[in-house]
C-alpha cells in the first residue's frame, strides 16, 4: 500500500495514478496527524510525502520519519511534476524496498544459520563427551546417542543450505 501525504488539489487524480501504475492500493493524508494516524492503522510499502507539505511544516518530515515503520519514505512534488512521473518514483522506490527486504531476508537467514551451527556444534560436542562417561547406563546412553544423532541430521541440513 502507498500513503501520500498532501493537501494538493491533485491528490485524487495522483493516487489514481498511483494504483494504476504500481497496482497497489493509494491512500491520501490531507495532513500530518492524519498520515500518522493511518500509517499507525495499516502497513504502508512507500510513504510519498509532498514537499508542499514539507514547507508549510518543518517538523512533519522528522515526526513521519520517525513513525513510518518500514514504508520506504518518497519525497514528491505535485506543484511541479506530473502524476506520471511521480508514479515512475514510486516504481522505482518499490522496487528498492522489495530488494532491501531480499537483502535483509538472507541476511537474516545466514546469521540464523550460523547461529543454529554453532548450537548443534555445541549438542554435539556435549553428547560425545557424555557417551564417554564410564558406567553410564545403556538407557540414558541410548538417549544421549538419539539427541547426538539428531544434531548430526540439522548440522547436515544447516550445511547444505
Amino acid at each position: 500500500m502507498i500513503l501520500l501525504v498532501t493537501t494538493s488539489s491533485r491528490s485524487k487524480e495522483c493516487a489514481a495514478a498511483l494504483e494504476r501504475g504500481t497496482g497497489c492500493k493509494a491512500h491520501v493524508a490531507a495532513s500530518v496527524p492524519q498520515a500518522l494516524a493511518k500509517l499507525q492503522a495499516a502497513d504502508y510499502d512507500i510513504l510519498a510525502i509532498d514537499q508542499s507539505l514539507l514547507e508549510s511544516d518543518f517538523r512533519a518530515l522528522d515526526t513521519l520519519l520517525n513513525r513510518c515503520g518500514t514504508a520506504m519514505p518518497v519525497h514528491v512534488n505535485l506543484a511541479l511534476h506530473s502524476s506520471e512521473r511521480i508514479m515512475r518514483e514510486v516504481q522505482v522506490a518499490l522496487r528498492r524496498a522489495e530488494e532491501e527486504r531480499v537483502v535483509a531476508a538472507r541476511l537474516a537467514g545466514k546469521l540464523l544459520r550460523n547461529e543454529l551451527c554453532s548450537e548443534v556444534t555445541g549438542i554435539l560436542l556435549t553428547s560425545e563427551l557424555a557417551l564417554r562417561q564410564r558406567g553410564l547406563p545403556p538407557e540414558i546412553a541410548e538417549k544421549i546417542n538419539s539427541v547426538r544423532e539428531l544434531a548430526e541430521k540439522m548440522r547436515s541440513r544447516l550445511e547444505i543450505h
